[in-house]
């Protein structure tokens, strides 16, 4: 049983998620920040016990993928429908460059190397916990911040074009949700085909 919580969190965070837009409408804020905080510590705590207790699979992978995408649109329509949005046409640019993007990413996944889900990059999770705070802090106040909102936009666009980036040049064998950065992966290799080399050398 304690094997299948990491998976358990995974799933609780999409029904948590989708209340978000309805308990954004309630007089009090407080009820979306408690859930809101729900869902962010089933977002963390899910890794950490996957990682903990050594479960980590591809189920789980897609689970999170899966619930991260659904928690992110709730919170987008969270935020317009009960925060006074004012979004000026250089944050819909960057709005628009990351659907964009988002989407290619997802069906060039699917074409490359038929999984469904995004390489999870550490800048695109700094984002992601940059957002965290800025959405509850945008309830409490009544309106989005304008000059983090774009900053935000512009590092999830950013991100998502090294995914991009690393997905065009990433063969078959390769594949992995969990890469941190292009430069982890650029080592990485290297030291993969190092080790190759030296195996080589040794069997001649």
């Amino acid at each position: 049983m304690v094997k299948h919580i990491p998976n358990i969190l995974s799933i609780a965070r999409i029904p948590l998620s989708i209340s978000l837009p309805f308990l954004v409408m309630l007089d009090s804020p407080w009820p979306f920040l408690f859930v809101f905080g729900l869902c962010g510590t089933t977002d963390v705590l899910d890794g950490i016990l996957a990682r903990a207790l050594n479960v980590q699979s591809k189920l789980g992978e897609k689970l999170d993928s899966a619930a991260d995408g659904i928690a992110i649109v709730c919170y987008i329509t969270a935020v317009l429908i009960g925060v006074d949005v004012v979004i000026s046409p250089l944050h819909w640019a960057l709005f628009g460059l990351l659907l964009i993007g988002r989407a290619h990413n997802m069906v060039f996944t699917w074409s490359k190397f038929r999984r469904v889900g995004f390489i999870h990059l550490r800048f695109m999770r700094w984002a992601a916990v940059a957002i965290w705070f800025l959405l509850p802090i945008s309830v409490w106040l009544g309106h989005i911040p304008e000059v983090p909102l774009a900053i935000l936009l512009g590092a999830v666009t950013i991100s998502g074009f090294e995914e991009t980036f690393i997905l065009g040049k990433m063969q078959q064998e390769e594949y992995t949700m969990t890469l941190k950065s292009y430069w982890q992966w650029q080592r990485d290799r290297k030291q993969i085909a190092a080790e190759s080399s030296q195996k080589n050398e040794v069997l001649v």
